[in-house]
C-alpha cells in the first residue's frame, strides 16, 4: 500500500511541477492537432484513474508525432507513457521509456532533458535506488541551475531520496532551501499558481514526514495540516489521502490518540471513495 501510494505522489511530482517543461508549441496542421488532442485527452484520463484510457490516447499521440519525425512531441508522449508505466508498477517499462528521449539529447531541449532525467530519478526512488537516482538529479540539476523554473521540484526529490537514506535531517534542510525558493515562498494574500500549490504542498508533506523522523509531531502536524489545506483546496484527492494518514501518524505520534483514530477514519473514508471512482472510471 505505502509503495503505490509513494509511486502516486512521485508520478503527481513530475507531472505537477515539470509539466512545463514538456509543454508543446500551437499545433501547425491537422496531424499535430490530433496528436496535441490526444495527449490531452490522455492527461484527463490520467487524472481521472483512467490508466488504460491514457496510455491509448498517449501511444497514439506517439504514433503521430513519430509519423511526423516530431522529435519534442515525441518526448513529451514517451515521459507520459513513463507516467503511466510507473503509476501502474511497472518501472521497467517506465524507465525504458524514459531512456528512449535520453537517447537523443542533442535533439531536445534543456528543458526536456531536465523533466526527464527527473522522471527518471523518480523512478529510481520509486525502486528503492538512490545511488541511480542521485546520479540523474545531478544531471537534471547541472542542466537546470539555480535559477531553473524546475529548481524547487529537484530539491524536494533530493529531499525524498535523502530519506529515503535515511538522513531526515538532510531532508529536512532540502525542504526548507525549497519552500524558500520564489516559486513556493508563501505569501499573504495567496499568489501561487495551482502548479506551484501543488509543489508546495508536497515539499511541506515530505517536510513532515521528516520531522516525524526526528520525533518533532508537532512541526509534523503543522507542515501536514498546511499540506492537507492546499491539497484540498486544489481538488487532489490522492494526495488528500497521503495527508490525511501523515497526519494520523503525527497525531498518534504526539500521543493525542483520539485524534489520530479520527484521521484514519477519514483516510480510509477517502482511499474507499477513490477506489470507488477508479472502478466506475475504468467500467466507463
Amino acid at each position: 500500500m505505502k509503495r503505490r501510494f509513494f509511486n502516486f505522489w512521485l508520478a503527481m511530482l513530475l507531472t505537477a511541477v515539470l509539466a512545463a517543461c514538456s509543454s508543446k508549441p500551437p499545433a501547425s496542421n491537422a496531424a499535430a492537432t490530433f496528436a496535441q488532442a490526444s495527449m490531452q485527452r490522455g492527461a484527463n484520463a490520467f487524472v481521472h484513474g483512467d490508466l488504460s484510457g491514457a496510455r491509448h490516447e498517449y501511444t497514439r499521440a506517439l504514433n503521430v508525432y513519430e509519423s511526423l519525425d516530431d522529435v519534442t512531441g515525441r518526448a513529451g508522449a514517451l515521459l507520459s507513457l513513463s507516467r503511466i508505466a510507473s503509476q501502474s508498477g511497472n518501472n521497467t517499462e517506465a524507465l525504458a521509456a524514459v531512456g528512449k528521449v535520453l537517447a537523443e539529447p542533442s535533439a531536445l531541449d534543456s528543458a526536456t532533458r531536465v523533466t526527464a532525467h527527473g522522471r527518471a530519478a523518480a523512478i529510481y526512488l520509486a525502486q528503492g535506488n538512490t545511488a541511480m537516482a542521485d546520479r540523474q538529479l545531478a544531471d537534471a540539476s547541472a542542466l537546470c541551475g539555480a535559477v531553473c523554473p524546475d529548481a524547487a521540484a529537484l530539491t524536494v526529490l533530493r529531499a525524498r531520496s535523502a530519506l529515503a537514506q535515511q538522513q531526515p535531517a538532510a531532508a529536512l534542510q532540502l525542504t526548507g532551501q525549497a519552500l524558500a525558493m520564489p516559486t513556493l515562498a508563501a505569501s499573504s494574500p495567496p499568489t501561487l499558481k495551482p502548479q506551484s500549490s501543488a509543489e508546495r504542498a508536497n515539499a511541506l508533506r515530505l517536510q513532515a514526514q521528516a520531522q516525524l523522523a526526528l520525533k518533532q509531531p508537532g512541526a509534523a502536524l503543522t507542515a501536514a495540516s498546511e499540506s492537507l489545506r492546499l491539497d484540498r483546496a486544489l481538488g487532489l484527492a490522492e494526495r488528500v489521502l497521503l495527508d490525511l494518514r501523515l497526519l494520523s501518524q503525527a497525531h498518534a505520534e504526539a500521543g493525542a490518540d483520539d485524534s489520530a483514530r479520527h484521521y484514519q477514519l477519514l483516510a480510509d473514508r477517502a482511499e474507499s471513495a477513490g477506489k470507488a471512482l477508479r472502478d466506475n472510471a475504468q467500467a466507463n
